[in-house]
């Protein structure tokens, strides 16, 4: 009975109080919603991008504008407007003032931006409000090119390349064939380095750019460099179309092909003549000159712009 009596005296003074204590009370419970509708958002379009790629930033914060009537704007509430993008790089403590952008009236905003190099993104309202940060994270380009499609034994072969951004100096991995060549960028993000032809061949060229915290690595391909040896060459052909090769083809004057005493039939050559190169398959044995290692035939032979005799470079 005495708690029922203690209720009825709390709901009883409830009733006196003013309405405004009332409105008080309500109020004090409101801050931490408020706190979280005028919180400022950030997103990012793409999490990584290529090196010189543009990244949409688009965000929201709640503005002072969206109460006010379409045409009740003032110069101040349009100031209210502004939101300041800026930019950490990553490795970096300090905030740098990237681009300006205006809100609509709902407190939206959208910048479009070149990404240089790997960091964070947030945006500033006018009253002072931040985003939390957005990573982007961006992709090193990675351009290589062998300087000399085709070299002979002994030759110095130059590869170049770039590598952006070039804000760093970074670890680039070279691969000639099998061989592994190691460099590094200057401040440009350029690299050169020189490889010896020691054997003759053709050779896969590669390069790959090491990541580091402007940038993630990335590779390229720069094709194939070959390498040649000089080889003392003839021709042959006429008085002899009609009859059958050593490797069991018919002798025609538009048959290609090379004959030679030891190399497998159907073995895949490439020769160069005069800055001329053909692609060429062993179809018979001989020459049976002395000093003599190839005999073309008469289609290769003017394929090449070859003579009678000489010297031609084949990467056999």
């Amino acid at each position: 009975m005495k708690r029922f009596r203690s209720r009825r005296r709390r709901i009883a003074a409830l009733a006196l109080l003013p309405a405004t204590a009332l409105v008080s009370i309500a109020i004090t419970t409101a801050p931490a919603a408020a706190a979280e509708g005028t919180a400022v958002s950030l997103k990012a379009s793409k999490g990584k991008v290529k090196a010189g790629a543009k990244v949409k930033l688009r965000g929201r914060f709640p503005a002072r504008v969206e109460t006010q009537a379409a045409g009740d704007e003032t110069a101040a509430a349009r100031a209210d407007r502004r939101v300041r993008i800026e930019f950490q790089p990553a490795g970096k403590s300090r905030w740098q003032g990237a681009k300006l952008t205006v809100s609509d009236r709902k407190g939206r905003y959208t910048r479009e931006l070149k990404v240089r190099r790997s960091g964070f993104y947030r945006a500033v309202a006018a009253d002072g409000r931040a985003s939390k940060p957005e990573r982007v994270r961006v992709k090193s380009r990675l351009r290589v090119k062998v300087k000399r499609r085709h070299a002979t034994v002994g030759q110095n072969v130059a590869i170049v390349g770039k590598v952006q951004p070039g804000i760093t100096k970074r670890k680039v991995l070279v691969k000639v064939g099998s061989k592994k060549l190691k460099t590094r960028t200057n401040r440009n993000g350029q690299f050169k380095l020189i490889w010896s032809a020691s054997g003759v061949g053709s050779y896969k060229v590669k390069a790959a750019a090491k990541g580091d915290r402007v940038a993630a690595g990335s590779s390229d391909k720069a094709g194939k460099t070959t390498v040649y040896r000089p080889a003392a060459a003839s021709y042959y052909g006429p008085g002899l179309y009609g009859n059958g090769t050593a490797c069991g083809q018919t002798l025609t004057p538009s048959t290609e092909g090379v004959a030679h005493k030891t190399m497998p039939c159907g073995t895949k050559l490439r020769l160069r003549y005069q800055g001329r190169t053909v692609t060429a398959r062993v179809i018979d044995r001989g020459p049976y000159a002395a000093g003599r290692e190839f005999d073309l035939t008469y289609a290769t032979k003017q394929k090449l712009g070859f003579g009678g005799t000489g010297t031609v470079y084949s990467n056999r």
